[in-house]
């Protein structure tokens, strides 16, 4: 059975995304009524915490750009603390159906991480450009490695159970998809 929603946390990395993040809260409440929502703010400069708050949403507030790593060891470290037994991470975006939470959450029966697609054959997500070509190609060698059809191995749409949760909140690589600089003192102290 998977975890109840009252005991999951929908994790919403987000940076300058004030246009869109208190839609995408809505839905999510809309479409997981009783789960828990926190936005961490990954260091914004605009209204991202405003409108993630009007939305609903509980805020942590990162004092700079730490990346998405560093946003997802914070709210990993928030749902550890505080006796979540799933987490679910949706981009602030728009690029994710809040609606397919409920396909990972089920995932959890039988796996401790679950990674959702945005390519296989459900929701209207297009990527383009060179994004586009190197998800193409990295899904290619990889399921030619893993031999097994991967649609979309970059997706940040993913659910982690109680087991993930524990490892992730000390060990979630702070430098994914953040800057390229070396650790500040605040990644240092989250260590």
């Amino acid at each position: 059975m998977p975890p109840a929603l009252e005991q999951t946390l929908v994790v919403m990395p987000a940076f300058n995304e004030a246009a869109s993040v208190g839609g995408v809260v809505e839905e999510v409440f809309a479409k997981l009524p009783h789960a828990s929502v926190l936005v961490v703010d990954d260091g914004s400069t605009d209204g991202t915490r405003a409108a993630a708050l009007a939305a609903g949403a509980m805020v942590a507030t990162l004092p700079f750009n730490l990346g998405v790593g560093g946003a997802m060891r914070v709210g990993f470290r928030y749902a550890l603390e505080n006796g979540f037994q799933a987490v679910v991470q949706i981009d602030a975006d728009g690029q994710h159906d809040p609606g397919g939470a409920l396909a990972v959450l089920e995932g959890l029966e039988h796996a401790d991480l679950v990674l959702g697609a945005r390519f296989a054959g459900e929701g209207q997500y297009k990527m383009r450009g060179p994004r586009r070509w190197a998800s193409v190609l990295l899904a290619a060698v990889l399921s030619r490695t893993s031999r097994t059809s991967l649609t979309d191995t970059t997706s940040g749409f993913r659910a982690s159970g109680p087991r993930a949760i524990r490892l992730f909140a000390r060990h979630y690589p702070a430098e994914y998809l953040g800057e390229p600089s070396s650790p500040s003192p605040l990644l240092r102290a989250l260590a």
